[in-house]
Order: C-alpha cells, then sequence, then structure tokens
C-alpha cells in the first residue's frame, strides 16, 4: 500500500495544489487543520505530516507538541510548512523533523517526501 501523507493547513488553495500533487506521484493523501489533524494521526498513522505553522485556533507548533507528546504519534516524521523566515524565527520551539521552506518547488517537496516516506 502506497505511504500515506497527512496535509494539516487552513489554505484551500494550498491543500487542494499538494493533494493533486503528492497523488500524482503515488502517495494518498488525507488532510486535516489545525487540531483536527490529532486523531486523524493517531487513529490512520501516516507516514509523513506535512504541518502548516499559522492556523487558526490550534497553530502548527501545538499541533506538533501534541503529536510528539502521544505516544501513538510521536514516532510519524513531521515536515514544517512555512517562510523561511518564520521557521529561522521559531526554530527550537518546533518539535518537527524537517523544514520545507515555503514557496517552494515541486522537486523539493518530492525529495523530502521521498526522505521521510519512500515510494515502493
Amino acid at each position: 500500500m502506497e505511504p500515506l501523507v497527512l496535509v494539516v493547513d487552513d489554505d484551500n488553495e494550498i491543500v487542494a495544489f499538494l493533494d493533486e500533487a503528492i497523488q500524482d506521484v503515488g502517495y494518498r493523501v488525507r488532510t486535516a487543520v489545525n487540531g483536527r489533524a490529532l486523531p486523524i494521526a493517531r487513529d490512520e498513522q501516516p507516514s509523513v505530516i506535512l504541518l502548516d505553522i499559522h492556523m487558526p485556533g490550534m497553530d502548527g507548533i501545538e499541533v506538533s507538541r501534541r503529536l510528539r507528546a502521544d505516544p501513538a504519534t510521536a514516532h510519524i516524521p513531521i515536515v514544517v510548512m512555512s517562510t523561511i523566515e518564520r521557521i529561522h524565527a521559531l526554530g527550537a520551539q518546533l518539535a518537527v523533523d524537517d523544514r520545507l521552506p515555503k514557496p517552494f518547488t515541486l522537486d523539493s517537496l518530492y525529495s523530502t517526501l521521498e526522505r521521510w516516506a519512500p515510494l515502493g
């Protein structure tokens, strides 16, 4: 079965773009906004989580902290997506495995996914 990618972002255009781009190369995709990602991650055990930082309600920093605090999701690789400035400003506050600065190319998206959730 293809690896599952959980995309956590509140921007519908970015979610639609990522959903199509990721499925085009063979991954399965689930999407969520803010804290709604937590039960999906727990129940579906995605291979990797692409997580936006800036979201209404529970932001990506808090989502990543809660994922890391839960033994059922602590092992799932998290790749944060945001502007390079925001990523650098937050630094150690981010409980993530990798960073994908926005805007990113499809090549950088695919190489990041392949690093954390290789296809067959």
